[in-house]
């Protein structure tokens, strides 16, 4: 009985080992799992009935999308991945009954107990958490890139949204000048004071904007529904007048972005971390070629011995082994160190493609933010006042004679094509700041520009 006791004893420090192991990586793992905290969920009720500011439909758009739940639920699942690697790998309790039994000096053997644990070799698990710490933080890169992507999604639609309104309200306003002019024009005509011409050109230009409006319109309704879309909103929901972002042009050159974006950008974040990832992989590998350890404990159930004054009578033999797998295929042991390697040297490649690739891009959307920069103060600054100008001047048409009608609805047309490409221009540079905010990885620092 006292040996068995021992075996109890023994079982129960190895057993009481093996879970204090697991709590504390537990510990670790849950630790990560705070990190990844959850972003709480906004309800929307009538919040954008009346007006849409943009800083208020991101914050709802965060909080509300799938797109970014889902990635918050692949960067815990890799979490969970943590705890599962690190653990040593499940012990094995067997129990075994003797169908006959075996007779010893000492008694009949009847029921064999055995505990057995393996042990991979010292710092393998500890090189699995590395690899599994790596996956975790290009999760997290993921989940933020994924925020991003929905952020520049919404700018670039609600930009739109905002020409498409200020558009519908200056045509209108043109729409309704243009009527009373066609009026105007009609009745001079009858009175042998207009021309013909005059008439016509004020009724296809009249006819023009009526399918400019409905055009606008239609166009508003796709932005109101992708912005429901991205918002995960019911379609049914009322959208109200976007209120425009000031045009505030960067003061930044093409260098300073791509600095940033090559520091910044979460796509190569997270391909530097994919390289550590298979850096430590190679690691990873050249542990798993090392043997792994067993240990063994063994008690078996011995009954009385025939002979009552036989010594150990009854006594249960106790054993403790020890056991060491031999890796002795070194193909199969260099190919997976050499595999390893190869990936890091696949991810290191990938990792300067993309650098290539995001210089291209900044270059391209550079282009077009300057020159959307350029537009917009060649209107504001000469064409828009000059339209203006001869818009006062062609006023001047009923003093003039009857041919000045067309004159004046020219002018008008000009003026109003002018103000739409301002807005047109304006929208573009709102948006392509927005594109290069998707290639630098956030925001764009101006702020130690002079």
């Amino acid at each position: 009985m006292r040996e068995i006791s021992l075996l109890h004893q023994v079982t129960a420090i190895v057993i009481g080992i093996m879970l204090a192991l697991g709590i504390l990586m537990q510990t670790e793992a849950y630790g990560m799992i705070q990190t990844a905290s959850t972003v709480e969920q906004t309800d929307v009720t009538a919040l954008f009935a009346e007006t849409l500011e943009l800083p208020s439909l991101i914050q709802v758009a965060v909080a509300r999308s799938p797109k970014i739940s889902a990635a918050k639920a692949r960067w815990q699942a890799t979490v969970e991945q943590y705890p599962q690697v690190t653990a040593l790998p499940d012990p094995m309790f067997m129990y075994g009954y003797y169908m006959r039994s075996v007779e010893t000096r000492v008694g009949p053997q009847r029921h064999r107990v055995s505990f057995s644990q393996t042990f991979p070799y010292p710092g393998t698990l500890d090189a699995a958490g590395e690899v599994v710490k790596k996956a975790i933080e290009i999760e997290r890169v993921k989940h933020e890139q994924v925020i991003r992507d929905l952020i520049v999604e919404l700018k670039l639609s609600y930009h739109e949204l905002a020409y498409l309104q200020r558009a519908v309200e200056l045509t209108q306003q043109n729409h309704d000048l243009i009527a009373s002019i066609l009026t105007i024009a009609t009745a001079r005509y009858a009175e042998g004071k207009a021309g013909l011409n005059d008439v016509l050109k004020a009724q296809s230009q009249l006819a023009q904007l009526e399918y400019d409006l409905i055009l606008l319109r239609e166009l508003q309704l796709v932005e109101q529904a992708n912005i429901k879309g991205i918002l995960s909103m019911p379609s049914t929901t009322s959208l109200g007048t976007t209120v425009p972002v000031a045009y505030e042009p960067l003061d930044v050159t093409l260098a300073d972005i791509e600095k940033q974006a090559l520091s910044k950008r979460q796509e190569l974040r997270i391909a530097e971390l994919t390289i550590e990832k298979a850096t430590k992989g190679i690691a990873l590998a050249e542990f798993q070629t090392k043997p792994m350890l067993k240990f063994d404990l063994m008690t078996v159930e011995t009954g009385k011995a025939l002979m009552f004054d036989t010594p150990g009578s009854g006594k249960n033999p106790f054993s403790i082994g020890f056991g060491v797998t031999i890796p002795w295929s070194s193909l199969k042991n260099s190919s997976k160190v050499r595999e390893a390697q190869q990936n890091r040297e696949t991810v290191t490649a990938n990792k300067r493609a993309l650098e290539d690739e995001t210089k291209v891009a900044l270059q391209k959307v550079y282009f077009r933010l300057e020159n959307a920069r350029r537009l917009i103060e060649l209107y504001e600054t000469t064409l828009i006042p000059q339209a203006g100008a001869a818009i006062e001047v062609a006023e001047t048409w009923h003093q003039e004679g009857p041919k000045s009608i067309t004159g004046f609805l020219e002018t008008q047309s000009v003026w109003l094509n002018f103000n739409l490409a301002r807005l047109r221009a304006t929208a573009d540079y709102q948006q392509n700041v927005a594109r290069l905010e998707r290639l630098v990885g956030g925001k764009i620092d101006d702020s130690h520009i002079q």
